[in-house]
């Protein structure tokens, strides 16, 4: 990736000039990054097409296809391993947004006091942002939580009443 910056920028200017550029590093970090999130993205969509071919043949084939994770989750009512690190995310964003927060107005308070201004104090409105979100999400973890504590205690679902992205209905 960097040789690919460095080249195009050495078609835009003087080549002395390229290796003494500040700006190199910040370009080849952002197309580096860019790069990951394209080779993450494509590899999970290449991911998922060949388990999709795989079942598709498996049903050609008339062999019965095993339920997926997400399917077995939702007949046994319980969350997928996907909601349960979903939910841990979620509990963690709004743990480290709310923790930020805290720290963001203290800092501005001591500012105010140390430097005897007043007009500081605005600075300490910006924490209020990030709190709101992580109480949000701290919120939006806890009532996950609860459904999900919800849904076991009332047991499994019967596997004839369980949701099914396919047609139970043969006579069509």
């Amino acid at each position: 990736m960097l040789s690919t910056t460095l080249a195009a920028l050495a078609l835009f200017s003087d080549s002395s000039e390229v290796a003494n550029s500040p700006f190199i590093v910040p370009v080849a970090g952002c197309i580096m990054i860019l790069g990951i999130v394209v080779a993450g993205v494509w590899s999970k969509t290449r991911t998922r097409e060949i388990q999709s071919t795989e079942r598709l043949a498996a049903i050609a084939k008339g062999v019965p296809v095993p339920p997926t994770v997400e399917e077995l989750a939702i007949m046994h009512g319980k969350p997928s391993a996907d909601a349960t690190r979903r939910r841990g995310n979620i509990r963690l964003a709004g743990t480290i947004l709310v923790i930020g927060a805290v720290g963001l107005v203290a800092f501005f308070l001591v500012l105010a006091s140390i430097l005897q201004e007043r007009d500081v104090l605005s600075g300490a409105a910006v924490g209020l942002i990030p709190l709101g979100i992580g109480i949000a999400l701290l919120i939006d973890a806890r009532t996950q939580t609860r459904e999900i504590e919800e849904a076991i205690a009332k047991g499994p679902i019967a596997p004839h009443t369980a949701i099914s992205p396919y047609p139970t209905d043969r006579s069509l």
